[in-house]
């Protein structure tokens, strides 16, 4: 009984050993794959900070894009009002050049008028004279005989 006791205890050491590397093993496993989980929850928790952040600059971006379009517009805009005021101010001189040339000839207009009305006041003058001349020889002149 001797012998199968010393044969049945390697055999058990054995067992024994083979149990506890088996136990030793499944703990390291379970260790293994809770530092994976782990650092796939650190992973996951890294990736989704990070798409925040994509997140935010890319809405920090699409507001200054906006607005940079917003000031093109605006600069656009006052662009064609600075435009249509030099062509409104260009229109202004052309027509007060127009002005200025129409009144030169109203005002050379004008002198002939004067002209004109001197040369008609002369003649009127002239024609009264010669009234007031017939009228005096008219009053001389005999009386035409019946």
């Amino acid at each position: 009984m001797d012998e199968q006791t010393d044969r049945d205890r390697p055999a058990s050491a054995s067992e024994d050993e083979q149990q506890a590397l088996a136990e030793a093993r499944e703990a390291l496993l379970e260790a293994r794959e809770a530092l994976l989980d782990e650092r796939d929850t650190r992973a996951e928790a890294a990736i989704q900070a990070r798409r925040s952040e994509l997140e935010r600059r890319e809405e920090r971006l699409r507001e200054v894009i906006d607005a940079a379009d917003a000031r093109d517009r605006a600069a656009e805009r006052r662009d064609r009002a600075a435009e249509a005021r030099d062509a409104d101010a260009a229109m202004h001189a052309d027509r007060y050049r127009d002005d200025q040339r129409l009144g030169e000839q109203d005002r050379d207009h004008a002198s002939v008028d004067r002209l004109w009305a001197a040369g008609n006041r002369d003649a009127a003058a002239a024609d009264r004279a010669e009234l007031r001349e017939m009228a005096r020889d008219g009053s001389q002149d005999p009386e035409p005989d019946d």
